[in-house]
């Protein structure tokens, strides 16, 4: 397939999402734009028109160039027959766009928790303070300021991302209008975590592994491409995330 590049390993390679982000992220070929998502995505119609009005809308108010566009994925199904069903009502998965900050889940792992709009009708895009991984849009030059660390597996690698690129002058901000679906709920498929049989390496250990390395760039210890940037400082994000992380991790460098 024409402008199609793919790379394929075997099972027993895989390290989590981080490590596989940063292998796609090596295809970049200096593209205007940058789509990242889930596999199991659906997308809306004229969902490329939508991205790239929002990011445009996005700009204008940040006034900055530098803009992430990226929400949580509208939620779907996949019934028993195979047919795809939208998900309408869901406590916990609104159907409808939201805004998201930085939260922690129940095993104290670094997550994201949704913010409704201040104004839904307004169908602009409005800021928020880290991204989802499962929806990221914004301009080619992202892969080059703030690539994506193959040491982060899953929980945390977004709020890294995102404190990453905002102390580096990137403003992240999420559209007002549906344009991806994700398959949350997937009874009996099986996940990196659960299925052991071909890796190599065990999922605790890449784990353990990926907090610690949060762990050093959430707190300012982590130098250099993978650690902060120098146009925003590390404490005026955990000012707009309303996170202390040192405090968090039980570190006092006094």
């Amino acid at each position: 397939v024409k402008n199609l590049r793919l790379k394929t390993m075997h099972p027993r390679e895989a390290r989590g999402a981080g490590y596989a982000r940063a292998i796609a992220m090596e295809h970049y070929q200096d593209e205007d734009y940058y789509l990242q998502i889930d596999s199991h995505t659906l997308f809306a119609k004229n969902w490329d028109k939508l991205c790239i009005d929002q990011h445009k809308k996005a700009q204008e108010i940040s006034k900055n160039n530098k803009v992430i566009l990226s929400y949580f994925p509208l939620p779907y199904h996949v019934e028993s027959n195979n047919k795809i069903s939208y998900v309408t009502k869901d406590k916990d998965k609104p159907a409808y766009p939201t805004k998201q900050e930085p939260s922690l889940n129940r095993r104290n792992e670094w997550t994201a928790k949704r913010l409704e709009y201040s104004d839904r009708q307004r169908k602009m895009p409005e800021q928020s303070s880290t991204v989802l991984a499962g929806f990221i849009f914004t301009t080619g030059n992202i892969v080059k300021e703030v690539p994506y660390d193959p040491e982060i597996s899953f929980f945390g690698e977004e709020i890294c991302f995102a404190m990453r690129a905002w102390t580096r002058g990137w403003d992240i901000y999420s559209p007002s209008y549906k344009i991806v679906y994700h398959f949350y709920v997937r009874g009996g498929y099986k996940r990196i975590w659960k299925d052991s049989r071909y890796r190599v390496e065990s999922w605790v250990d890449i784990e353990q592994r990926s907090k610690e390395k949060q762990m050093r760039v959430l707190c300012g210890i982590e130098q250099g491409i993978f650690g902060a940037g120098n146009v925003r400082t590390l404490q005026e994000y955990e000012e707009l995330c309303g996170q202390n992380f040192k405090e968090f991790y039980g570190i006092d460098f006094d």
